[in-house]
């Protein structure tokens, strides 16, 4: 009998437990009152849907809602006594701005972003979704989200996706409306990759017949939840909502999902989940005794791809790091080129333009080695670009020994340059590189080197009638290195030991660039060093000879005849002294030399007759007090003095000194000199024939947001003589053009701006304007950049911070062609449209153009 009622028990039980689980979630919902006055008030929920979010959501082709959130929202009005209504023609992009003006109150399926939780409130994720990145699959180099940074991808406007990858500015992105333009654009070759919803793109691909796609998980931070999201003032609604969506079962959600994620056929898998027992029970009994080790193993696997993950990690925040600094530091150093630039262009001693020169010398050396350390994160995709154009080496030599002079002057160090003869001067490569690895290498030098000297040696190794190898050779007396600093020297942020960083700083960049360039350059680097003896670092590096820069100068220096010249060089330095004799001997100058001024002094005293004295003022900065009396007594016939100084911010003036040359002495430099003493002839006809015409009075706008590049834009092109009208966004921009069009040459366009940026800006102009010149000015030039701006139409692109005169140069060809084909404003019309009065339609005019800039 207790048995009997025993077994009751349980079946009343079942039964009852049964009953609950098919009708207890089908039981109206509890609401507060709150909650209830809200449903009476709002019974119907106008919601946003996104139309091609298959199979999350979609509208059909009959204009009806599909999905699972279709089926999820219909128990959801079953149970609290809602109704939905929704717009079909609306895109995503459209439901998304909606949801912002509160014209639409539900959201019904969207991941996580900031900027949506701004104005809508999310409530717990009820889906999942994968995001992945998409390729074709012909692309080998992506196979990893990592694979993505530096390059531009597709992603959908207004998604989850794009405010993802606003986490990773070094990804460059392009919005798309919807999905399938994003996936034909990558089909077609494009687009690199896009970023998106996994299942939905495989889906959108079969149906689409894209079959040439493949899809990569993202792993961190690519499994994502999907919320229902309702506008932040109707609390209620979310409360209500989120009551609704807790009373659905597993069971029922899991009969939704059945329904919609699901392949178009399914195997019968009762045969192979037996074959998979039977195997999986062998190989636990044959595996059993090793299952310890196997454990052990999972264990250190686990641990080495912690460390992996972390070191990756680490080297994507350098990365970030490198590229962020560099890109901030470019803005402030435009301003240092530009007012520098501009102060040149002052009244200014002779002093003070070599101060000048330095500045804007190590301005653009600064700005080559930020553009390196913005690059650095790129060297194994070997993605550095080099130029090849024609430059002359003294130039180069004497713009890193400018820069690095004064530091070595500085520690009281002895700076020798040694040339041979046969080095050619006109080459064709990238001067901005060499320049950078030869200061890198001197400043490496300077840092180790406290006592002695440091000297430039400058040969050729290899040459033909097309081109030569040039050997650039920096020896210090420095520390110098052991052998196992040695084996570490190239390592990127690696120094030679703790010590070292301590007492002399750096980020231990410098040398690993230095390799990379030189062997993309096509060279060697090599170093020998003693340690406590210095060290000697040797740049082999190829380039192609400029034929005609060689030619022009064969028959220029042909031109100009010395021979008449005398010289007498006073020199204590005997290294300084033959090189100058035979530079001298070169330019078929007859020379005498002595070891000092006093001596210099006796010789002239002695009646003997020169046109030239050359006097090293090494020791003493001062005049020689009894040289000058010579020369004042000489008047009628006094030599010219050329005076050659370690430091020439410290010496002292004199009327005797014609020419002060800085030392290490450079050949160009001194010729150049002798040509500023007895040349002038062929100077001047050497200025005349470089005489160019000037511009007319050119207008050129230009569309910036920094104030401090805009005073430099404007002074720059101010001092040209033309018209400057400046704009602080993208939208005034293209205000102003609409209404300077008629008088305008050219636009300058930064891109980064707020309000509109440049890009949205120059497209509105070039669609109003088909040849108006567009020159973009950005600290921002990478490849997607660049081909982004050829797209729209920009004519021409300058990296920030600019050289001055490479801006006027293109201003002046670009906006000089289109305002000679230009429609002219037709004066005479105008005037006899206001009874002929001259004065008064040149001040309508002004007063049109004022308004506008207003």
């Amino acid at each position: 009998m207790r048995n009997r009622n025993r077994v009751k028990v349980w079946c009343f039980l079942m039964l009852f437990l049964v009953c609950s689980l098919v009708f207890g979630s089908e039981a109206k919902l509890q609401f507060s009152v709150e909650e209830a006055r809200f449903i009476a008030l709002h019974p119907t929920i106008r919601i946003g849907i996104d139309p091609k979010f298959v199979p999350f959501e979609f509208i059909s082709n009959e204009g009806r809602h599909g999905g699972i959130t279709a089926d999820v929202l219909a128990i959801i009005a079953e149970r609290t006594g809602l109704s939905f209504s929704y717009d079909p023609s609306l895109s995503w992009t459209e439901t998304v701005q909606k949801s912002r003006e509160r014209s639409i109150d539900l959201l019904s399926a969207v991941g996580y972003t900031q900027a949506r939780a701004q104005y809508m409130t999310y409530l717990k994720p009820y889906l999942h979704f994968q995001r992945a990145v998409i390729v074709q699959k012909s692309n080998t180099s992506i196979t990893t989200f990592k694979d993505l940074e530096h390059r531009q991808v597709a992603v959908q406007r207004d998604s989850s996706h794009e405010g993802f990858l606003l986490y990773y500015p070094e990804i460059a992105m392009r919005q798309y409306d919807t999905v399938e333009e994003a996936l034909l654009a990558v089909n077609r070759g494009e687009e690199v990759a896009f970023v998106g919803n996994e299942a939905t793109s495989i889906y959108l691909s079969r149906t689409l017949g894209l079959t040439e796609l493949q899809f990569i998980p993202i792993g961190e931070g690519g499994l994502q939840d999907l919320h229902m999201a309702v506008r932040s003032d109707w609390p209620q609604l979310a409360t209500i909502l989120q009551k609704a969506l807790d009373s659905i079962s597993e069971e029922e959600m899991a009969v939704i999902l059945d329904r919609w994620i699901r392949y178009e056929s399914r195997p019968d898998l009762a045969p192979i989940i037996r074959l998979v027992g039977i195997i999986v029970s062998t190989l636990i009994i044959i595996l059993g005794s090793s299952l310890f080790w196997v454990s052990r193993l999972k264990e250190a696997v686990k641990e080495k791809d912690a460390a992996q993950r972390q070191a990756q990690q680490a080297d994507l925040e350098k990365s970030r790091f490198l590229a962020r600094v560099s890109h901030e530091i470019r803005t402030p150093l435009n301003g240092i080129r530009g007012m520098s630039y501009l102060l040149e262009k002052t009244s200014l001693d002779a002093t003070q333009i070599r101060y000048v020169k330095t500045i804007s010398a190590a301005t653009q050396t600064m700005q080559s080695i930020i553009n390196d350390i913005l690059e650095f994160s790129r060297l194994d995709e070997d993605r550095i670009v080099l130029e090849h154009i024609p430059f002359t080496l003294d130039d180069v030599l004497e713009n890193c020994i400018s820069i690095e002079s004064y530091l070595i002057h500085q520690k009281g160090l002895k700076f020798m340059l040694t040339q041979t003869e046969d080095v050619p001067q006109h080459l064709m490569g990238d001067p901005t590189r060499l320049s950078q690895i030869l200061i890198n290498l001197l400043n490496n030098a300077v840092k180790f080197t406290d006592t002695g000297h440091i000297e430039l040696t400058v040969s050729i190794q290899d040459l033909t009638n097309q081109s030569c190898t040039l050997s650039f050779a920096i020896s210090d007396t420095g520390i110098g290195m052991n052998a196992q600093q040695l084996d570490n020297l190239f390592k990127p942020f690696v120094q030679a030991n703790a010590s070292i960083h301590r007492k002399y700083g750096g980020s231990g960049l410098g040398l690993s660039i230095v390799k990379a360039l030189v062997e993309k350059m096509g060279g060697k680097l090599s170093v020998t060093s003693e340690f406590g003896s210095g060290s000697t670092f040797t740049a082999a590096i190829p380039f192609t000879l400029d034929i005609e820069g060689l030619k022009e100068a064969s028959e220029r220096r042909k031109s100009i005849d010395f021979s008449v010249v005398k010289a007498l060089i006073a020199c204590s330095d005997r290294h300084l002294e033959d090189r100058i004799r035979t530079l001298f001997s070169e330019y078929a100058i007859q020379s005498e030399s002595v070891s000092s001024t006093s001596l210099a002094t006796q010789v002239l005293e002695g009646g003997h007759s020169f046109d030239l004295v050359v006097v090293e003022l090494a020791d003493s900065l001062a005049f020689s007090d009894s040289l000058a009396q010579v020369l004042e007594r000489k008047k009628t016939n006094r030599p010219r003095i050329l005076a050659l100084v370690h430091d020439d911010s410290q010496i002292k003036s004199s009327a005797f000194i014609d020419v002060v040359l800085p030392l290490p002495l450079i050949n160009s430099v001194l010729f150049n000199a002798l040509l500023q003493l007895f040349g002038r002839a062929e100077m001047q006809k050497t200025e005349a024939c470089k005489h160019v015409p000037e511009n007319p009075a050119l207008q050129v706008l230009v569309v910036e947001d920094n104030a401090t590049n805009q005073i430099i834009a404007k002074e720059i092109l101010e001092r040209e003589g033309w018209t400057v009208h400046l704009a602080a966004n993208g939208k005034l921009g293209y205000e102003m053009f609409l209404g300077l069009e008629e008088v305008l040459d050219i636009v300058l366009m930064d891109l980064h701006m707020d309000v509109m940026d440049g890009y949205e800006s120059s497209s509105l102009i070039r669609a109003k304007n088909e040849n108006i010149p567009i020159i973009v000015t950005s600290a921002d030039l990478m490849e997607t950049v660049q081909r982004r701006c050829k797209e729209i139409g920009v004519t021409d692109l300058i990296g920030k911070p600019y050289d001055p005169d490479q801006l006027v140069s293109k201003v002046s060809v670009l906006a000089l062609a289109y305002h000679q084909r230009r429609p002219r404003i037709d004066f005479e019309r105008g005037i006899f449209s206001v009874g002929g009065d001259k004065n008064l339609y040149l001040r309508v005019l002004s007063s049109f153009i004022s308004e506008l800039e207003q």
